[in-house]
């Protein structure tokens, strides 16, 4: 025969237990991409992750590229896309196509090389072309000037 007091205090512990985790979880808990917001729901400062890092994560100030990029340069697959459409526009994330590309040619984000890495490809290219030799306008190209230090 089930005792039901025995039951009621099993269920009572999961329920404790499972109570515990949701506050501690809940209060560690926070995105990969939180960041503050700029208007428009648009994230101020994005952490870029899913590559398989191998280095430290690289947080990307998004806002501070809407003054020298137009959205589609980093955005490709996302014909159109501006500051004006991003609200009805379904944004793909890199990696979806760079984590595991399907395609030859298309660079892995997980690769380390400056020539096979989407981000570094891109990123670290742009930066080079818009290097003006002042200080006040140098974009990181070197590996720490991006990726934190573990």
């Amino acid at each position: 025969m089930i005792d039901s007091r025995g039951i009621r205090t099993a269920a009572f512990a999961c329920l404790a237990v499972a109570a515990v985790f949701a506050l501690v979880w809940g209060a560690t808990y926070v995105p990969a991409n939180a960041a503050e917001e700029e208007e428009g729901g648009l994230p101020d400062v994005m952490t870029l992750d899913g590559c398989g890092e191998k280095k430290g994560l690289v947080e990307f100030p998004h806002t501070a590229h809407f003054e020298v990029s137009d959205c589609v340069t980093c955005h490709h697959t996302t014909e159109g896309l501006t500051l004006e459409n991003v609200a009805e526009t379904e944004v793909e994330t890199c990696v979806s196509c760079h984590f595991e590309p399907a395609g030859d040619g298309v660079p892995d984000c997980s690769s380390m090389s400056l020539k096979k890495n989407a981000y570094h490809i891109s990123c670290v290219g742009c930066h080079k072309d818009m290097d003006t030799g002042e200080e006040a306008y140098a974009a990181p190209t070197r590996c720490n000037d991006c990726h934190a230090k573990d």
